[in-house]
């Protein structure tokens, strides 16, 4: 009999085809579970809600639930500059807007890409505590910054959770207080930061098979075979500047094959971005595109004075 895995999403209307692209890759590797999504959102374009629902359509393993969030009275989002949203802070919202039949979750980023069966992820014995998450690069800095006791700071992309403590211990609430009084003068990770904050340390490590890390081009975990890989920081590989990569084409497998395969690399508009298509552009050997990007660069430094 096929297991149900309740998996949840946080997102707005930026990201409702990344979010079915995710979708997407868990439903070709999960045929012999049953996937039910549970998708946390304030807006969503209509064109994304009309296909994520045409791939509820396509595929007898998965079912998918959506709540608007109508009021945030009571939630304090703290949204440092960078890549980081309001809707990062969404995943604290499913203990309270999910039925209470629904005891345990998996919580997902929209940039993540499965390559293999979740089953064993959702079947983890968290221990007594409250989640499960993988250890993140760099977490020393982290501990340091927000002044954590234990030593352990977590990723927080992927979450093995724990809805009934979690409604038990009304870790919503404190999550919001403690951003409240630690306002932004120590957050740089956004939701992270205060999860990590609240729970210091007390929580189930998970094998980092399920949160592989890449970043732009550089995989940090490239000797293990993963399940999840996760795309992090504000470069992606929908984006036209991506470097290629094993990663950038696997992402691309799977645009190809959801309802969303019409989607086009986005260009950038700063001149960092603009420099990074002309390097990618300049790797590839198309030489006469890089130059042109680069030309675009020195009108917009030198406002038009020398050309």
């Amino acid at each position: 009999m096929a297991e149900q895995i309740h998996i949840g999403f946080g997102i707005d209307k930026n990201f409702g085809r990344f979010a079915g692209i995710t979708i997407t890759s868990l439903v070709h590797n999960n045929i012999a579970n049953e996937l039910i999504i549970h998708i946390v959102y304030d807006e969503l374009l209509p064109e994304d809600m009309d296909r994520l629902k045409k791939t509820e359509q396509l595929y007898r393993n998965l079912t998918l639930h959506f709540y608007q969030i109508t009021s945030t009275e009571g939630m304090t989002f703290i949204v440092p500059p960078g890549h980081i949203t309001q809707a990062m802070y969404y995943r604290y919202l499913f203990s309270e807007m999910l039925p209470k039949s629904v005891k345990r979750l998996i919580y997902m980023d929209a940039d993540i890409i499965c390559k293999g069966d979740i089953l064993a992820l959702w079947q983890t014995d968290l221990q007594g505590k409250v989640l499960g998450a993988v250890r993140d690069w760099g977490e020393a800095k982290s501990c340091d910054r927000i002044g954590l006791k234990n030593g352990r700071y977590f990723n927080s992309g992927v979450l093995l959770m724990d809805l009934v403590k979690w409604r038990r211990q009304k870790l919503t609430q404190k999550l919001f207080r403690w951003l409240e009084q630690v306002g932004n003068t120590k957050i740089l990770w956004g939701d992270q930061d205060a999860l990590n904050g609240v729970i210091d340390g007390w929580f189930t490590e998970l094998p980092k098979i399920y949160n592989g890390i890449v970043i732009n081009n550089t995989t940090l975990n490239e000797e293990l075979d993963l399940v999840l890989v996760h795309y992090i920081d504000y470069i992606k590989p929908w984006h036209i500047y991506y470097m290629d990569s094993d990663a950038k084409e696997l992402y691309w497998q799977y645009v190809k094959k959801s309802l969303w395969s019409d989607l086009k690399p986005q260009d950038g508009n700063t001149v960092e971005t603009v420099l990074l298509t002309a390097r990618l552009l300049h790797n590839r050997g198309e030489y006469q595109k890089a130059a042109s990007y680069y030309e675009a660069v020195l009108k917009y430094l030198l406002g038009d004075k020398y050309f």
